[in-house]
This record gives C-alpha cells, structure tokens and sequence, in this order.
C-alpha cells in the first residue's frame, strides 16, 4: 500500500492539470476539492514574479498558461501582461520588445477593451526614448505619430487627454528641435534653410516659444531685405505675445522700419497674463541639472491646447495703429499693389513672388545663401 501511493499522487495531479475534472468555467480545471483554478494561479504567480523584477520567470509563468490552456479566460490578460513585463523591464532592448509584443496583442485581441491602452503603450515605448532636441529626432517623430494613432482611433477612451498632452510635450521637443536649426542657419546666413526650420516649428500650435519663432521669421525676411513681410511677422509678435521677452525688440524694429505698430490683442494678453501667473521656474541647481539630463525637458509644455496661428501671405496692415495679422489683411490679387490710405506710410502690400514660394519650399540643407 505504502508503495502505491506516490502513484495515486502522480495520477491525481496528472488527472488535474490536464483538465480531465469537469465542471469550471470554459478554459478552467477545477481539483478533487474544487477550489484551484490552475489557470489563475498561473496567472497571479507572473504577476507576482514581474512585481518583484522577476522578469524572465513570470514571461515563462505566463507563455505557460498561454500553452496550456488555449480557451481560458486569462489567454487575454497573460497576453498583454508579457508586453507589460517587457515595458516596465525598461531599457532599449525592453522597450523596443514590448512595442512588438503590444502589437501582437493588438492583432490577437482585435476586438478587446484594452486596446486602447495597449496603443498608449506603444506610444510611450518611443516617448521613453526621446532625446534631447538637438539630437536625432527618430524616436520623437515615432511618437508624435503613434499618439496622433491613438487620438484618431480612440477619441472616446479615458486615457484620450493623457495621450493629447504627452503628444504636446513630444512636439514641444521636435519644435525646440526645428528651432535650434533654424537659429544656427541664421547665423550661416543660410537665409533660406532658417527660415524653411523656423516655418516648420511654428506649425506647431502650442509650442510654448511661438513668439521666437516668429522672431526669427522676421529677422530673416528683414535680412533678404522683403520689409513689408519682416514688419508682418514682427507685427505678430507685439499683438499676439504682448508679455514676450521679444515683444519690446520687434516694437524697435516695426518703428526702425518706419512701419505702423499693431494694437494687442486683448484675448493674447488676457492669456499672457495667466500663464505668466501660472509659470513655474527653476531654480539654479534645477537648471544646472537639465545640462546633464538624458531625458529632452518637456516642463515647458502647453497645459492646454491653443488656438492655431493662421498665417496668411506676408503682408501687413499699413493703417497706424491697426492690426497685423492674416485675419484683418484683405489678400489682393498676386503681384498687384494696394492704394495706400490716406496719412499711411507710402509701402504697397504685395503678395509674396512666385520665386519666394518656391525658395521657401526647398529643402533647408539644399539652399544657398541669399
């Protein structure tokens, strides 16, 4: 009797973990005292193991359960909790591995409810790569793209407006980016390539340095000596950034150019206002410690999302004091001059040459210097 009964266990825990006891749910195999779930326990012990770093062992907990029980309930879960494990693990090798194991989810599991997350952690597998703005821009544009994906395919998901505003601080680091190119291109006299970058980071609605951006654009086009198209993107500046710390600078340059001067815009101040309130400065050592950072600073980032900047053809309003700005500039027809008003500056407002549009849409790295 006594040698018999490691045989009764072996046939008893064989009889149990290969399902031959019925009566669970669909996938589950209930023991002799109907209280185990195996597929549970399995599935709670890789969680355990991922929860105290034991990466490589709960992968193994959970492809076991995968395997084992084809129909369980827990073939979801496990599936996205191998992609979780890769993803909390880190690092780039893990990063890039939990990106493919999220995207075999997504084709397995079409039709679950995590989709959605499992697209916000795609996203962030490139967000957590990001490097600074002024070095390559793969991982950011990866993520710019990824989380533009989950907005347009999940507008109704809870998790909508944290991916809004990590696509804000993504695009707060590729505008940085363009704007560092386009300040370095000035300095070259590359007029044509500063002005191509500068363009491309004003497209960037909430970009917290819209106002430098627009700087730059008018210190280019004051350079290639287009005047009446320097006093338009100057005139942005002192209407739209009343606060800016450019705003005095383009007000010097509007009046050196003989150029009327724009009222605010009351809207802009009120909201210049708010976000000066609103500011959170570094201190010194916090500034310091930046230099050092691996990861970009995204602390700047919009909160909120802003109204775009309509730019229209560079032109500026001649009445004094009047606006300037595309939504109070009527467009004549191209190349044909406008009267001037009565006691206004005796500057035509033209429409930019065909020649100018043409140079503007060249590649930066291609132009010369103008």
């Amino acid at each position: 009797m006594t040698s018999r009964r490691p045989l009764a266990w072996l046939a008893v825990l064989s009889l149990t973990f290969s399902g031959c006891f019925f009566g669970g749910k669909k996938g589950e195999v209930i023991t002799p005292d109907g209280a185990a779930e195996p597929d549970k326990i399995l599935y709670e012990k890789g969680l355990q193991d991922v929860a105290k770093g034991r990466y490589d062992v709960g992968r193994l907990v959970f492809q076991n359960l995968l395997n084992t029980y084809p129909d369980s309930e827990y073939q979801e879960r496990a599936k996205l909790a191998i992609a979780d494990s890769y993803f909390k693990q880190g690092g780039t090798s893990g990063l890039l591995q939990a990106k493919a194991e999220y995207e075999d989810f997504k084709t397995f599991f079409p039709t679950s409810e995590e989709l959605d997350d499992a697209q916000m952690r795609i996203a962030l597998t490139h967000y957590r790569q990001m490097e600074k703005p002024n070095r390559d821009a793969t991982q950011a544009r990866a993520a710019q793209r990824e989380f533009q994906d989950f907005i347009a395919e999940h507008p109704e998901s809870p998790l909508v407006d944290e991916a809004r505003q990590y696509l804000r601080e993504v695009e707060e680091v590729l505008a940085v980016g363009d704007l560092g190119v386009a300040k370095h291109e000035f300095v070259r006299k590359n007029y044509r390539g500063a002005f191509n970058r500068a363009a491309t980071a004003i497209k960037y609605a909430d970009f917290s340095r819209q106002d430098e951006v627009l700087y730059v654009l008018g210190r280019v086009r004051e350079r290639q000596q287009n005047i009446v198209a320097a006093g338009y993107y100057y005139g942005l500046v002192v209407r739209y950034h009343p606060l800016s710390e450019f705003e005095g600078e383009s007000r010097k340059k509007l009046e050196k150019l003989g150029l009327p001067i724009p009222d605010v815009d009351p809207v802009a101040l009120a909201r210049a206002r708010e976000d000066l309130e609103n500011e959170t400065r570094r201190s010194l050592m916090g500034r310091f410690a930046l230099l050092f950072a691996k990861r970009p600073d995204v602390s700047r980032a919009r909160k909120a999302e802003r109204p775009p900047l309509l730019l229209g053809p560079e032109q500026i309003n001649l009445e004094p004091g009047g606006p300037a700005g595309p939504t109070t500039t009527t467009t004549p027809a191209a190349g044909a001059p406008t009267a001037v008003p009565s006691g206004s500056l005796g500057i035509e407002i033209v429409t930019r040459p065909q020649r100018e549009k043409d140079d503007e849409s060249a590649s930066p790295d291609s132009g010369s210097e103008e």
